[in-house]
């Protein structure tokens, strides 16, 4: 992203901003269900699946950043649209 160079902010600032865009406009839903986080895609947005993959490893990478742990999705096979969380947590 060009945010810090355009504006001059700190990196942090920047990937939390990408964290938060990314958030907003790629899932319809987080939730946390007995200690167990998830995710829904908001799939109203056509996306690739190559395109999907990027995004969401870029999120995880956005995670680690900020918070030092590894965390993983593991994919709903009754629903493709919803990962569940796994580690960090």
């Amino acid at each position: 992203m060009q945010i810090t160079e355009q504006f001059g902010l700190k990196k942090s600032l920047d990937h939390l901003f990408q964290l938060i865009f990314i958030s907003t406009n790629l899932f319809a839903s987080m939730e946390f269900e007995n200690g167990l986080g998830f995710i829904t895609i908001d799939d109203t947005e056509q996306k690739s699946q190559s395109e999907l993959q990027q995004l969401l490893a870029y999120f995880l990478d956005l995670v680690d950043y900020f918070t030092h742990e590894k965390v993983q999705l593991i994919q709903d096979v009754d629903d493709n649209s919803r990962y569940a969380l796994s580690g960090g947590f």
